[in-house]
């Protein structure tokens, strides 16, 4: 959920958030940087992690998935060496908010602020980044691009703990909230203001957020990690589950299958949630959701409680949408085991399609390890009156 910090990736793009319980979590590189992926198919796990590659998946029990993690080794071949920044805030007038359509597993027997007996500890999956096309016009000054984010996590639907706010009175006041890991893409637009739709670039960026404080890659000498509309990507993040650090350290790995730039294996530190008020400790994981989403970044900049419309994304397939408990056991959407799978569709402030709501986008499970999100039908509408859309869509492209 992209409620932290602000961003700037591109020249086009200008991006806020706003968040106060969160502090920027801490990346350091464990592993040196190793030569390709290829060099090391064959290599025992030990020395994969030793070179910041990921673990080989067991075969032949688990083909789909291994054959994958080859076509990934195969494709990892240039090492990047990258920082990553927290977020920089431009403006309050834009900010980021949770407007999903994706699916979601829930570990066996999962509830609220509950830990469950089985945690999910990693999950994955890889995609093509969208090429995205306007669907606001640009009447609004301070609205002046249109976003979506394509990403898998941890943690992300069901409340962990209570976070704390003070409030105009003085005194703190509670809501339920999640110490969500999430790592994926962003494809940005420019809102429209005529000519060929197919003529405004997409601004395209990879980032990794933790309990709602956002960090971007950046290359040395360059503004972002390279990541553009039309390369296929492959994210995993794993969670500790031993040790002092379990739960609240975890990995990252990236691989962009398209150009050969992979990021060897980094490790995040959660940070703190409360931060800076009585009630501040570390973000730790429950392990009891996982997510596979397409959301919607901005909100309105007029008034925080009203969404901005997704961007168009077309029809994206996340494939190799698999997940792990902290025992090994595998799961994935059409196949959950033990876990309970579940889809959300996007609809305009969350009104459901039977009450009048207006459809933004779907999602759907396709085959044993692929989830589908795609963009409902839309016209270009004024920033805050894409729910005024008729006849309403049922449907997704």
């Amino acid at each position: 959920m992209k409620r932290a910090f602000a961003i700037v990736v591109a020249a086009a793009a200008i991006l806020t958030g706003f968040q106060t319980y969160a502090r920027a979590m801490s990346a350091t590189r464990v592993v040196p940087v190793a030569p390709g992926g290829a060099d090391y198919i064959g290599a025992s796990n030990d020395v994969l992690a030793a070179h910041g590659f990921p673990p080989r998946p067991v075969a032949p029990f688990d083909s789909d998935r291994y054959q994958r993690w080859m076509r990934v080794m195969r494709a990892a071949r240039v090492p990047l060496d990258v920082q990553f920044i927290p977020m920089q805030q431009l403006t309050p007038l834009r900010v980021f908010q949770p407007d999903w359509a994706g699916a979601v597993l829930f570990a066996p027997g999962a509830q609220p602020m509950r830990i469950p007996q089985y945690r999910f500890s990693e999950v994955e999956a890889e995609w093509t980044v969208p090429v995205a096309k306007p669907t606001i016009n640009c009447s609004n000054r301070w609205e002046p691009s249109d976003g979506s984010s394509l990403w898998v996590g941890l943690d992300g639907w069901m409340s962990t703990f209570v976070a704390h706010a003070k409030g105009k009175d003085g005194k703190y006041h509670t809501y339920d909230s999640t110490d969500v890991l999430q790592a994926g893409s962003e494809s940005d637009v420019a809102c429209y203001s005529g000519g060929p739709i197919g003529n405004y670039p997409t601004s395209s960026y990879f980032w990794i957020e933790w309990a709602g404080t956002k960090n971007i890659a950046v290359r040395r000498n360059s503004r972002n990690l390279p990541v553009r509309a039309g390369d296929t990507i492959y994210v995993r993040i794993a969670a500790e589950t031993k040790g002092p650090a379990a739960w609240q350290r975890a990995t990252l790995w990236f691989v962009n299958e398209t150009t050969g730039y992979y990021l060897p294996a980094r490790t995040f530190h959660s940070g703190c949630v409360d931060c800076g008020t009585p009630y501040q400790r570390p973000a730790t994981l429950f392990g009891d959701t996982v997510e596979w989403m397409a959301e919607a970044t901005f909100y309105s900049a007029e008034k925080k409680s009203l969404p901005n419309t997704l961007d168009d994304f077309g029809n994206v397939a996340m494939a190799g949408a698999y997940a792990t408990d902290q025992d090994g056991t595998l799961y994935s959407p059409e196949q959950p085991g033990a876990a309970t799978a579940n889809i959300d569709w996007m609809t305009w402030q969350g009104t459901p399609l039977a009450q009048g709501g207006t459809l933004l986008a779907c999602s759907a499970i396709e085959g044993p390890s692929t989830v589908t999100v795609a963009r409902a039908p839309y016209v270009i509408a004024t920033p805050g009156q894409q729910g005024q859309l008729e006849p309403k869509p049922q449907r997704c492209r």
